[in-house]
């Protein structure tokens, strides 16, 4: 199984280029930035992230924000309601257990420390958890989104029917094998691109003769003729 991830993030990087990576957030930032990012898209994430640090400059300046004035700001990521009660509460908690707005600690600590520290914040699951560590911590680990486990599905690499957290300890599997971060993203972009969740483009998918999805299509397109 390894040997065929090994060759199917080449294959992945091949098309999508090699990926390097970049520590544009701090931990704190990464984490507002990956509770606006659920359930909405990119553009959508970007937006309410903007209008956000707009209307509050600073985390201590959000922290004293009314939750409507939150609402109004991050609006146009979706489920603001819920989303400006999460990052309210996670920042007042933050500021009480560590005296500021500041999670660079995360550093120093390792991943299961790291886990255990966040999971412990209200809105925080263990993606949210996996892109910290992933893209502010430059930790080895996979955030698993609705993308990589239905390309990894497809493929044959995640086993279906496991839970968020089997998922994101599953791929842990590969840790050292592939580099789960340019892995990660390069699943992203074929999902987008390729592997759909409706109507996937499997006549156009260089992954296709490795993919039981694809396999399991035509033998039930044979079947029907």
């Amino acid at each position: 199984m390894k040997e065929r991830v090994v060759r199917i993030d080449k294959n992945l990087a091949l098309k999508y280029g090699e990926k390097v990576f970049k520590n544009s957030k701090d931990p704190l930032t990464e984490l507002v930035f990956t509770i606006l990012s659920q359930n909405t898209n990119d553009t959508n994430r970007d937006r309410a992230y903007k209008s956000l640090k707009r209307e509050f400059p600073t985390w201590d300046d959000t922290a004293n924000a009314s939750h409507a004035e939150l609402m109004s700001a991050i609006k146009t990521g979706g489920l603001a309601k819920t989303k400006a009660t999460w990052i309210l509460k996670m920042l007042n908690d933050i500021k009480k257990s560590q005296g500021r707005l500041n999670l660079d600690f995360l550093y120093n600590q390792t991943d299961e420390q790291v886990n255990d520290y966040l999971q412990n914040i209200d809105g925080v699951g263990p993606k949210t958890v996996a892109c910290v560590l992933a893209f502010s911590l430059g930790r080895d680990v996979m955030p698993v989104d609705t993308h990589v486990r239905r390309v990894s599905e497809r493929l044959g690499i995640l086993p279906p029917d496991l839970s968020a957290c089997e998922a994101h300890s599953y791929f842990l599997n590969y840790r050292g094998t592939v580099k789960l971060y340019q892995f990660h993203l390069n699943l992203i972009q074929h999902g987008r691109q390729i592997c759909r969740a409706r109507k996937p483009l499997c006549e156009a998918c260089f992954l296709a003769q490795s993919c039981g999805y694809n396999i399991s299509l035509r033998r039930k397109r044979r079947a029907a003729v």
